[in-house]
């Protein structure tokens, strides 16, 4: 709390913490215990969202008395450190609207009781307040035809095919984002354990046998419209999953909304996931994790997992997309994205060198390993947990072995060119990533992936990676990589697959019978109403993600902060209370941060737990004795 209204809630926050971190561990995090661990587990997970949840409430209330209007308002909070627009919710008295100081009505349409209102503008870590007003608030309204379209986007649903879309033009550009239906939801069969190691929950385990929803024809599709936005509602079946799916384009929003809800699941030993098919050239996974942004390489998620352990889906903690973290420019031959490395250096004695380049790649968002010449490659899925996309080696082919091996079985023209004084060669591989990539992969040959053969000093490389991109040639053949992003926003969901067609897969949720789901040591055993055990997850379910697009990699979206703004929508306003304090402005900014959306701030606090406290609320000091 600030200015004094009340005291910082650090007894609460420390159990939000302690019940967070207790819920951690192997077992829990993963989602894959016990039926008896996930209910001991899931009273401590509600207790930290209750707790926290009325710590954030207090203080909006406590802050919303201190903020003088010449009218009944209604308040909007922004925890966010940049101004954003965003739609807000507010439960008004019958006959009432909002709006603005200057009495022009603000953008809103009334469901379920409830007024969903256009905020714009609102400051960072900040606030806005509206006026009550009398007036009749707007519903959403049937609108002709299956297209709903705004200033930046027109999406077309085909009700024949699940009604699924079939396009997503961006209108700024014409581009088309899509290359097949999306929104599609796929329901893969898993087996009840896995048919090589035995075991359940832990792995994703499908059989090979999926059905998508663009196969039979929806039950429902219609679009409405209203002062907020246009939005599609559709209905339909898949499987044994009836579901309903709402796609919104919000008013002056860059961004798409989806929602999908299951209704009643009854499903076992399945997965559900989300599929968009939106190719970008030359463009490689990307995602968030808890506080940087790395390359992921691409998917299998339709192998049968008797045949093919491993999907090698990946976690995203707000976001993943297809983009590029870090790339190699080739000039007039194009240019290549980077993912996941391999630094070859010539004898295990260098590796300590590599160093530097290992940690500025990663700083990139390029993960890498580092090999010797003379070790086994990187890139069999036999003993590698994911495959790299290129191989870095340093030093030419007298000091590297495999420098010489490279190019004894490439064009002259890359060796011409190291002769010639080039001191970073790119060689592209015999064939294109998505060929080579594929179930059961083995890249270890030289050939399967493109290679950069570095000459100069390993310092000099480091330095020319300090804006993510590194300066090459390629005397013969060349890449592309096409300056575009596809990215999904979500939070809290399992994790992603990006297959080489680069669709993009986003795992909505699994039902499993394999040990120890259902296991229960201590009687009584709970179940669900229906009896079945609770990793089965029969109830109905809600999932919410958004689709972005655009010009540049993902620096140039903001990806950070548009997957900020998507998870953290503005707070309900909260209650009124007698002001009991200094006066407040109607619109106020608490704290700014700068670049606004190039830099994040999540917590701020004063130091000491309990908050050390002010020499005002200490008061005088008292004179020594």
């Amino acid at each position: 709390m600030c200015w004094g209204w009340g005291g910082y809630p650090h007894t609460a926050l420390d159990k939000v913490w302690r019940q967070l971190a207790y819920g951690a561990h192997h077992d829990a995090i993963t989602g894959s215990e016990s039926d008896q661990v996930y209910i001991d587990l899931l009273t401590g997970w509600r207790e930290a969202y209750d707790l926290a949840a009325e710590a954030r409430d207090n203080a909006l209330s406590a802050l919303s008395a201190q903020v003088t209007t010449d009218a009944p308002g209604v308040l909007v909070a922004n925890t966010l450190p940049f101004a954003r627009d965003g739609l807000a919710s507010a439960a008004l008295p019958e006959g009432h609207v909002l709006a603005d100081p200057s009495g022009v009505p603000v953008p809103a349409v009334a469901e379920g009781g409830t007024l969903t209102f256009l905020a714009r503008d609102v400051p960072s870590v900040g606030w806005r307040t509206y006026h009550v007003v009398p007036g009749i608030p707007e519903t959403w309204q049937p609108a002709s035809g299956v297209t709903i379209e705004n200033d930046r986007w027109q999406i077309t649903a085909d009700p024949d095919k699940g009604g699924t879309l079939v396009s997503i033009v961006d209108r700024t550009t014409g581009q088309e984002v899509l290359t097949g239906p999306g929104n599609e939801l796929r329901l893969y069969d898993e087996y009840p354990q896995h048919p090589d190691m035995g075991e359940g929950p832990w792995h994703l385990i499908p059989t090979g046998h999926v059905v998508g929803s663009s196969s039979a024809a929806a039950t429902g599709v219609r679009a409405e419209s209203s002062p907020v936005g246009r939005r599609l509602i559709v209905t339909g079946q898949v499987g044994e999953i009836t579901y309903e799916q709402v796609v919104t384009l919000p008013a002056g929003s860059d961004r798409i909304d989806f929602t999908t809800r299951v209704l009643d699941h009854t499903g076992a030993d399945r997965l559900l996931r989300v599929r968009f098919p939106a190719r970008v050239e030359g463009a490689l996974p990307v995602s968030d994790v808890s506080g940087a942004v790395v390359g992921r390489g691409f998917a299998l998620p339709d192998v049968d997992t008797a045949h093919h352990p491993w999907t090698l889906d990946n976690p995203a903690n707000t976001w993943f997309g297809l983009s590029a973290t870090a790339k190699v420019d080739l000039g007039a031959a194009g240019a290549r994205a980077l993912g996941v490395a391999e630094v070859v250096v010539p004898a295990l004695d260098d590796a300590p060198q590599a160093r530097d380049l290992v940690v500025a790649l990663a700083r990139a968002g390029v993960t890498a390993t580092t090999s010797s010449a003379d070790g086994t490659r990187y890139g069999w899925l036999d003993v590698d947990s994911n495959l790299p996309d290129v191989r870095l080696v340093l030093g030419g082919p007298d000091t590297n072995p495999v420098a010489a091996d490279l190019l004894a079985r490439a064009d002259e023209s890359y060796a011409k060119a190291l002769s010639e004084g080039a001191t970073r060669v790119w060689i592209p591989a015999e064939r294109p990533l998505p060929e080579t990539w594929q179930p059961s992969a083995d890249l270890r040959d030289l050939r399967a992936l493109p290679a950069l053969i570095v000459t100069d000093s390993i310092a000099d490389l480091v330095a020319d990676l300090a804006d993510a991109t590194i300066e090459a040639v390629c005397p013969l053949g060349g890449e592309r990589l096409e300056d575009r992003t596809v990215a999904l926003l979500a939070y809290g969901l399992p994790g992603f697959a990006v297959d080489p067609s680069g669709a993009l897969h986003l795992s909505l949720m699994r039902s499993c019978t394999g040990w120890p789901s259902g296991i229960w040591l201590d009687p009584p055993r709970r179940t669900t109403p229906d009896g079945s055990g609770f990793q089965l997850q029969h109830w109905t379910h809600e999932f919410s993600y958004s689709l972005v697009s655009g010009p540049g990699d993902w620096r140039a979206l903001r990806l950070p902060a548009a997957a900020q703004e998507h998870i953290t929508p503005p707070p309900h306003p909260p209650p009124r209370h007698p002001a009991d304090g200094p006066p407040l402005p109607p619109v106020h900014s608490l704290l700014t941060v700068s670049p606004e959306r190039d830099v994040l701030l999540s917590t701020l606090k004063s130091t000491g737990n309990p908050p050390t406290p002010t020499a005002a609320q200490r008061g005088p000091r008292k004179p020594p004795p």
